[in-house]
């Protein structure tokens, strides 16, 4: 997985699970399953503080387990996994959201016009700035019209920001889905050449069996047939 992918999906663990748990990521980057008392022990936390943040990014499917019983202690064990696919999935949902917000917000600073205290106290569209007499509520200074050349640009990069992201986010489940199918067409054809070597064992035991059944009918019938003549009256 690409550096950039790696980054963003950081973002969506820290938009589900809180600060400081994006490390989980690099954890879970692993192509095995990793025991959660590891897990715990790398992010420095309890075992009950990891499966708190680790059943946060399962309900969002952004993670997976598989539990195993622990024989001798009789609890069981469970080990996890990154979703990339639906962690990713997840993560252009959310992009789209934000792209969604930033388009509307560009349409609305093209068309309206803005105002901000010279002090950056808060911000008002032109309908609040009116009722508050174009005065800031928190510390009385005059409120100054924003720029709205330059709150445009920055939502326009904002804009093309998502754009790429989303993108390459499209791009990388285009290649996991290949990987996914080469995969499955893999197994299809192991499997297929299970059967047919199972049905090439089959064939060669019905053969096998049909030859000692065709062996013996002939070996009866020799030993029939040498009984009748021993067995039949002598000529005067």
């Amino acid at each position: 997985m690409q550096i950039e992918h790696l980054k963003l999906l950081k973002e969506l663990v820290i938009q589900v699970a809180g600060k400081n748990t994006e490390m989980v990521i690099d954890i879970l980057r692993e192509e095995k399953p990793v025991n959660e008392f590891k897990i715990a022990d790398k992010l420095k936390l309890t075992i009950n503080q990891t499966r708190n943040i680790l059943y946060k990014l399962y309900n969002q499917n952004i993670v997976s387990f598989a539990r195993k019983k622990d024989e001798k202690k009789g609890w069981y064990i469970y080990s996890w996994s990154l979703n990339v696919p639906k962690a990713l999935e997840r993560l252009k949902i959310i992009k789209e959201k934000e792209l969604d917000t930033l388009s509307h917000l560009l349409k609305s600073r093209e068309n309206k016009r803005f105002y901000r205290c010279p002090n950056e106290c808060m911000g008002f569209n032109e309908e609040s700035a009116m009722i508050h007499h174009f005065t800031c509520p928190e510390c009385g200074s005059v409120l100054e019209l924003e720029s709205g050349e330059e709150i445009s640009k920055d939502v326009k990069g904002k804009i093309a920001k998502a754009h790429r992201e989303i993108t390459e986010i499209e791009k990388e489940l285009k290649m996991l889905d290949d990987v996914r199918l080469v995969k499955v067409e893999k197994e299809r054809l192991t499997k297929r050449k299970k059967r047919l070597k199972a049905a090439k064992k089959v064939r060669k035991r019905k053969a096998t069996t049909a030859k000692s059944n065709a062996t013996r009918a002939k070996n009866k019938r020799a030993k029939s047939k040498a009984q009748r003549l021993k067995n039949k009256p002598k000529k005067k």
